[in-house]
């Protein structure tokens, strides 16, 4: 049997496109630790993150380059049809997939990168309507991180922003990320 895994979570909207991404990477407990040594030493001597929007695409193939050789795996959920003025229900409807996604995995506990009071209060108000529904499994844990607290976010951003690239048909970013990363797409108009 695998040992359970931790999923870090992290989204891209790409409003002008029409689409909204949601990225979970699987993190062992057991290899937490070394992934975040990592993170860290890919930090230039100003930043506090990574993040990807904020990369110059040379920076971008030398976070690209360390990604991949942690092999991470996942699952990248792509969104389409999303309209500008509803992205908190694409969100959302991301959210409820990708939870759905990773209940049928050894997950134990899922951490969102952190949004604000409001936006967190949301996504709680979500988790307690899917538990609900019996729409995700009852034993996975949800928290939400600071991504300036918990290297392990910097992972799925990475990630959503290349995935973001892929989709507007620059791969090579993509590619570079290995092929454990599964790709979903639903509908969220």
């Amino acid at each position: 049997m695998n040992p359970p895994h931790s999923a870090y979570v992290d989204e891209s909207m790409r409003v002008s496109a029409g689409l909204c991404l949601m990225a979970a990477v699987l993190v062992p407990p057991v290899l937490a630790e070394v992934y975040r040594d990592v993170l860290r030493g890919l930090l230039l001597s100003n930043q506090r993150r990574l993040h990807w929007r904020d990369e110059k695409d040379r920076r971008r193939v030398q976070l690209i380059d360390a990604i991949g050789a942690l092999r991470p795996c996942g699952i990248v959920i792509v969104g389409t049809g999303l309209d500008a003025a509803r992205q908190e229900r694409a969100r959302r409807k991301c959210m409820e997939r990708l939870l759905w996604e990773l209940g049928q995995h050894h997950v134990t506990d899922v951490v969102f990168e952190r949004r604000g009071v409001d936006l967190d209060e949301g996504d709680r108000a979500m988790v307690v309507t899917l538990r609900g529904r019996h729409a995700m499994t009852p034993r996975l844990q949800v928290s939400w991180e600071s991504p300036e607290n918990e290297p392990l976010l910097w992972i799925p951003d990475i990630v959503a922003g290349a995935a973001s690239l892929a989709e507007a048909g620059q791969e090579s970013y993509w590619k570079g990320l290995g092929d454990e990363l599964s790709v979903q797409r639903l509908d969220v108009d």
